[in-house]
């Protein structure tokens, strides 16, 4: 019996423990929420303030501007109509419209590069190594001279087929 007692002690003194750390997150929940309120409050009364302020500069504004009407008519200037040269606008012309032509309607025409034979020998393995696909192997001759404009077209044939050998041998 006093074992059962022992335990029942246990028990109830654990469950007191967990209802404590319980309340005691309760507290700081509250506390924290209690802060949130605060700074909530503050924050709309600095809006207002904000309001406040932006109310009185549109006065100011208007009262500024009442009395720049009020010196236009004592100097008898008409705001409707400027004088002498017409005001030149602050915001710079937009730039020209360019169109771009359709590049999916647009046909592409295979080019035969600049200066390379097409009787050549080493055009003619080129091609080989292309399958015959001569729209691939203008497409890469023409970059390699443009990558390499100051080379010759010997130079031009033997980089693309070392470097279409060196690409399929990776």
């Amino acid at each position: 019996m006093e074992i059962l007692l022992t335990i029942a002690l246990f028990v109830a003194f654990f469950w007191l423990l967990r209802q404590e750390k319980a309340l005691g997150k309760y507290a700081q929940s509250t506390i924290l929420f209690t802060q949130a309120v605060d700074q909530y409050q503050e924050a709309v009364e600095g809006y207002q303030e904000a309001i406040a302020k932006y109310q009185q500069a549109i006065e100011l504004y208007e009262q500024d501007l009442a009395g720049c009407e009020l010196l236009l008519k004592e100097h008898g200037i008409d705001k409707s109509k400027p004088k002498g040269e017409p005001i030149r606008q602050l915001v710079p012309p937009p730039p020209p419209q360019f169109t771009l032509p359709d590049l999916k309607t647009t046909k592409r025409q295979a080019s035969k590069p600049k200066g390379v034979s097409k009787n050549s020998p080493m055009y003619k393995e080129f091609l080989n190594l292309l399958n015959g696909n001569e729209e691939t192997a203008n497409r890469l001759i023409t970059r390699q001279q443009q990558l390499n404009p100051d080379r010759l077209d010997n130079w031009i044939l033997e980089k693309v087929i070392g470097d279409l050998k060196r690409d399929r041998r990776a």
